[in-house]
């Protein structure tokens, strides 16, 4: 593994530094960040400014490197430095992923002592695909909150699975400092337990249902009902749950208290952050799916098995037809830093696709066939539980945000991704292709194409 770790820093590091050179100042986002971690590297801890809307993980991060004169030669905290954390950040990203992976593929091969040569291989494809995931790999060349954010998240979701929910729940407690949405996370690692825990004792499994109700998604809502007034009103139960889930417990009502405190998750700028039903993102993040993972859900066998899914399920089908149709007209929301800022790809989408009314509603078919492939791929011990824990968490996350933000998609792709089942040798390879073309596109792109703004004297780029 260390051999993919070192060759995966190396290149990367070569890529930092070309795009360093090329833009060596603060861009978009960075006119926030950068001053701000300099002013805590100055111990300026009281100095804030107002238009940020995240907690100061990332800055107290960089200050606590800033402390370790060795590392850096120089200002610890010059743009180079700041930015060079997140470089950290996504490798230790490659890392967590590969030993998620591991961790996965244990509770699901219990029968075996231990991996095969050509299983750990595709465990290392598979954590290449996420290291090399195209929003999180370019981020990580600038100083935004995401790497050090999904590096936490990671971390925390690892020693979940390795049962070390004190550690778990403090890192999760660090991540939310880092962006505030990913307390969603940390109850969706509550959720974890609580599923395993059930499926430990095969309640849902003893609870049976009557033998008319042929529909599967009734017979699922049956059981759960039964296994609520069964198992879960029972006091005796909820104490061993909650005895099972109390260090996340706690991150979710500390975070409660200061959402109460602050009147809002965004700590600045909250008159352009505010919560709203945008629905629509939640269609938009499965096309996104979609595309980044094309290898894998788009497949001849997997479009058959569509085809004749839809033939057997004409009604669940047009439902979702007309809920899409429903979500798209009444849930979807123009942004006015999205329409204003041509820096970005979304402008781009926006203006050329997915603003434009009858493209809009065509790729509904589209969206229809991401759900059911991500859906049919996903491979969970307890399945159907910690899918309905992982889709209602991925809604919370993205269906309160009015401003469509790619990087709001990377845990939610990122969560998925690790739980994809019928990936092949083949698939692996086709996927980190993929992904490497589109970092070489917009790497190339953000290195290529810059145009000016009338307003500002450096020269301007794109970036996702």
């Amino acid at each position: 593994m260390w051999w993919l770790v070192a060759g995966y820093a190396a290149v990367t590091s070569v890529l930092f530094q070309i795009i360093y050179d090329a833009q060596p100042t603060p861009f978009i986002d960075e006119i926030f960040h950068v001053p701000q971690a300099q002013q805590f590297c100055n111990k300026n801890f009281a100095e804030w400014d107002p238009k940020i809307t995240t907690l100061p993980g990332m800055y107290i991060g960089s200050f606590i490197v800033s402390l370790i004169p060795s590392l850096f030669v120089g200002n610890a905290c010059s743009v180079w430095a700041l930015r060079f954390l997140n470089i950290v950040y996504n490798t230790l990203v490659l890392v967590l992923s590969y030993n998620i992976l591991l961790e996965l593929w244990k509770s699901t091969n219990e029968s075996k002592e231990k991996k095969g040569k050509e299983e750990d291989v595709d465990l290392k494809l598979c954590a290449l695909v996420i290291g090399l995931f195209p929003l999180l790999y370019f981020y990580s060349f600038l100083y935004y909150t995401e790497p050090g954010s999904t590096f936490l998240i990671l971390a925390a979701y690892l020693f979940c699975l390795k049962g070390q929910h004190r550690v778990a729940s403090i890192l999760s407690a660090l991540s939310i400092i880092f962006r505030q949405t990913n307390v969603v996370w940390t109850i969706f690692m509550a959720g974890t337990i609580v599923a395993k825990h059930i499926d430990d004792l095969s309640e849902m499994e003893k609870i049976k249902t009557s033998a008319e109700v042929k529909d599967k998604f009734a017979r699922f809502l049956a059981k759960v009902m039964l296994f609520v007034v069964r198992y879960l009103l029972v006091l005796e139960h909820l104490l061993t749950i909650g005895l099972l889930i109390w260090p996340y417990a706690v991150v979710v009502i500390c975070f409660g208290l200061f959402v109460y405190v602050n009147n809002g998750v965004a700590v600045g700028d909250k008159d352009s952050h505010k919560a709203v039903l945008h629905l629509a993102q939640i269609l938009y993040f499965s096309g996104f799916m979609l595309f980044f993972s094309s290898p894998v859900l788009i497949t001849m066998d997997k479009i058959k098995r569509f085809v004749a899914a839809v033939q057997k399920h004409k009604a669940l089908c047009i439902t979702s037809a007309v809920a899409s149709l429903y979500v798209l007209a009444f849930h979807t929301y123009e942004h006015p830093y999205m329409l204003a800022d041509n820096r970005h790809y979304v402008f781009y989408l926006w203006r050329w696709i997915l603003g434009r009314f009858v493209f809009r509603y065509c790729v509904i078919p589209v969206y229809i066939y991401a759900f059911w492939s991500i859906n049919d791929s996903i491979s969970i011990t307890n399945a159907t539980l910690l899918k309905t824990v992982l889709g209602a968490c991925i809604v919370a996350v993205l269906a309160m945000h009015r401003l469509i933000e790619f990087r709001y998609f990377i845990l939610p792709y990122i969560l998925i991704r690790l739980h994809l089942k019928e990936q092949t040798r083949k698939t692996l390879l086709l996927e980190i292709l993929l992904h490497v073309c589109v970092n070489a596109f917009t790497i190339m792109v953000f290195l290529q194409k810059t145009f000016a703004w009338p307003d500002l004297s450096e020269p301007q780029r794109i970036i996702w």
